[in-house]
């Protein structure tokens, strides 16, 4: 008996519903309805035989066999991804320099970039972790031809930004703890918009901070002993740490834009950058953070 071959677009929408946490937001990405969304998910149950997703009260889960199944999802995504950009750009030459906060460094962006560099084996890539400020520096000297930073929302746009999402701020503390005034903050030194929003958000209540390093791992490490609360985005939030938009008695805080910029035009760089774009898009749409 011939076994069915799966879909690739059905895998995509799978592992996108997952990331996103509801069909309807990947139905947002894909261009297509919700109802849609749904039957292929249905299509992709009767291609393997087994349900894949469960419902959970409101929630929809994935079964133990959906599990199994989306993680080989990724792997042929994965590899059909590199498989495209090797074939398109075999003729690629040349060196690349690429700029990223440490936040997409550390979670969503190294796989992406393992595969890119292993489509395009003739592109020397060097990756550089830098603050926003100091990467839009290193552009404006054209000492990097590519980066991904946090810029404010509604902030000017700059020559070559593209603003490819916007991710809710997040107070970050302990599981267990209850933050309360006069609040212990976790912050890096300005220039910081994390650091701007936690403080306008406090306006003149008392706060004072606990803990102030240069290093993402260090903050996370910070407020993991308890030496006070945070503000970032969710991404690469370790576990055990708790995120809220709001706390008790404050204003909700404000979204960040995430900015992909270039200060060169060479093929190269338009390639990874649409890699950086669609990665970082997919993700962002599965950042629905509770208050």
């Amino acid at each position: 008996m011939i076994s069915p071959t799966l879909e690739l677009d059905l895998l995509r929408t799978l592992a996108l519903a997952v990331d996103t946490g509801s069909f309807k937001q990947a139905a947002s990405i894909v261009g297509r309805t919700q109802s849609a969304v749904s039957l292929q998910m249905q299509r992709l149950e009767s291609q393997v035989g087994v349900p894949i997703f469960q419902r959970i009260g409101k929630k929809l889960n994935l079964t133990e066999n959906g599990k199994v199944l989306l993680d080989y999802a990724r792997k042929l995504l994965a590899l059909n991804d590199e498989a495209i950009q090797a074939v398109v750009g075999t003729k690629l030459q040349g060196r690349l320099r690429l700029g990223l906060l440490q936040d997409f460094a550390e979670s969503i962006l190294p796989k992406s970039l393992a595969a890119f560099s292993r489509a395009q084996p003739g592109i020397e890539m060097h990756v550089r972790t830098e603050s926003s400020v100091k990467l839009l520096e290193l552009l404006q000297r054209r000492e990097i031809d590519l980066a991904v930073y946090f810029v404010k929302e509604n902030a000017a746009k700059k020559p070559h930004e593209t603003r490819v999402a916007s991710i809710p701020m997040v107070w970050v503390s302990q599981e267990q703890q209850r933050p309360a005034p006069p609040w212990s903050l976790v912050l890096f030194e300005p220039p910081c918009v994390f650091r701007e929003a936690a403080v306008a958000t406090l306006k003149e209540r008392r706060w004072k901070q606990t803990f102030s390093s240069p290093s993402l791992a260090g903050t996370w490490a910070a407020v993991s002993a308890g030496l006070g609360i945070s503000v970032r985005t969710p991404i690469g939030v370790p576990p055990g740490l708790r995120v809220q938009r709001q706390l008790p008695g404050l204003r909700k805080l404000p979204t960040v834009d995430v900015v992909i910029a270039q200060s060169s035009e060479s093929e190269p760089v338009q390639r990874l950058r649409q890699v950086l774009d669609q990665t970082v898009k997919t993700w962002s749409a599965g950042f629905a953070v509770p208050s």
